[in-house]
């Protein structure tokens, strides 16, 4: 089991773990990746401070379970709550069928009994991040 250096925070991690536990960035699947160094060995190859660049970090706002309830009673048949979470085919699904069967009340039943379920099970969006 070797180290590796995290490429975005810096902090020393062990090739078998999934991810970085200070960044969270994944460290098995990592092309960046690179048995670790100590600092003198930093040095005597040359590089210097000014050669690092630095990392980027994104940070992603946790989708509203309670706001995805909201819109699920409220805009269900329309598969409102299905955009707002990512799940954009089962939202396009959703308001298809409304549409073309709303007139005559089956697609509302249909998309409305979907909606319901979907709001009692689903407890993560697209990208599998829990909803707060």
């Amino acid at each position: 089991m070797a180290l590796v250096s995290c490429p975005d925070c810096g902090k020393q991690v062990s090739t078998e773990a999934p991810a970085c536990p200070g960044c969270g960035r994944p460290i098995k699947a990592s092309p960046f990746a690179q048995p670790s160094r100590s600092i003198g060995s930093v040095a005597a190859s040359g590089a210097s401070a000014a050669q690092v660049q630095p990392s980027v970090v994104i940070v992603k706002a946790a989708k509203s379970r309670g706001f995805f309830i909201i819109l699920g009673l409220f805009l269900g048949c329309l598969g409102m709550h299905n955009f707002y979470a990512g799940y954009y085919g089962r939202g396009a699904a959703q308001l298809i069928i409304t549409v073309v069967l709303g007139w005559v009340i089956v697609g509302f039943v249909i998309t409305g009994v979907w909606a319901l379920v979907e709001i009692c099970t689903v407890k993560a969006d697209a990208q599998g991040n829990p909803m707060s």
